[in-house]
């Protein structure tokens, strides 16, 4: 049967006969299916406010979007999925962002001395927390409560069904990884801004999905720039989180400001966020080398 090419609405999957498939295609398949599994098996952690659940389903819907685009010639008729499952991690980030930020901004008051918490700080960070990730609660288990959802999941049943449509072999996986890894070295050498920066860290997070895939096959070379880019990741995502930091910190000193509260801790911890970024900052240039050594990247070109 004749494999369909042509974008389609998700959850109207095309039925038929999968290709047979060499290592890359068999390693691509388990990497969906892997994924595709992670998403059902968090569902009733989700709805249940398990926030390690609603952390790794988004990790999931990241990876699954990362495949289909790095494999988009393989997947091609996938390709809907992704604006899908970027709905879905959006649900899923409204919940899990309210978390993090709050449970950041708690610890980062609590290892401030009490001489110098002016104020109801903590309850008032607490309270906004709280309301901010109710809301995101609730659109969250409406998203799931969705026929939207329901297309979703079949959809990714078909996906993992039906694998590439066309046969893949280990030569296509490392060309899809260096790919990634040439996008995202260009991006953050030319990153002057921290926006700059942070869609850098989305491209090394693409990129080393892409090498994820090929960990079955290609073995401990794998592995090593796995944990490489995984720590380039970690000090890309350390900058974020310091700038996301300090402008929320920001948004809530205005707040406080004008309710006639006292500002000056929100303003020390805003610059300790600031601090933190600077370090990170520093931290760069090494951690980039590191996953750029020929030791860790020359085994893509075999």
């Amino acid at each position: 049967m004749t494999a369909v090419t042509t974008a389609r609405r998700p959850g109207t999957g095309p039925a038929r006969a999968p290709v047979e498939q060499a290592a890359g295609g068999r390693a691509l398949t388990a990497y969906l299916s892997e994924q595709r599994d992670a998403v059902r098996a968090t569902e009733g952690g989700v709805r249940y406010g398990d926030a390690e659940a609603v952390h790794d389903m988004r990790v999931a819907t990241r990876r699954l979007r990362s495949a289909l685009r790095s494999f988009r010639a393989d997947l091609r008729p996938w390709q809907p999925l992704r604006d899908e499952l970027k709905w879905l991690a959006a649900a899923l980030g409204d919940v899990r962002d309210g978390d993090v930020m709050g449970e950041r901004l708690a610890t980062a008051v609590a290892a401030q001395p009490p001489e110098l918490v002016v104020g109801p700080v903590a309850a008032r960070l607490a309270q906004r927390a709280a309301r901010e990730t109710a809301r995101g609660r609730e659109r969250l288990i409406a998203a799931l409560d969705s026929p939207r959802y329901a297309a979703l999941l079949r959809s990714l049943d078909e996906l993992v069904g039906s694998g590439p449509t066309r046969r893949v072999g280990k030569g296509r996986l490392r060309r899809a990884a260096r790919k990634g890894l040439r996008r995202a070295d260009g991006r953050l050498d030319g990153a002057s801004t921290d926006a700059a920066r942070h869609e850098a860290r989305k491209a090394y997070k693409r990129a080393r999905y892409a090498v994820e895939v090929l960990r079955p096959v290609a073995g401990k070379p794998a592995t090593r720039l796995r944990k490489r880019l995984t720590a380039l990741q970690d000090v890309l995502g350390a900058h974020q989180d310091a700038v996301i930091t300090a402008a929320r910190l920001r948004e809530h000193g205005m707040r406080a400001y004008a309710d006639g509260e006292n500002a000056f801790t929100y303003g020390l911890l805003l610059g300790r966020q600031q601090w933190a970024a600077a370090v990170a900052r520093a931290e760069l240039p090494r951690a980039s080398r590191r996953a750029r050594t020929a030791k860790v990247r020359d085994w893509l070109n075999g």
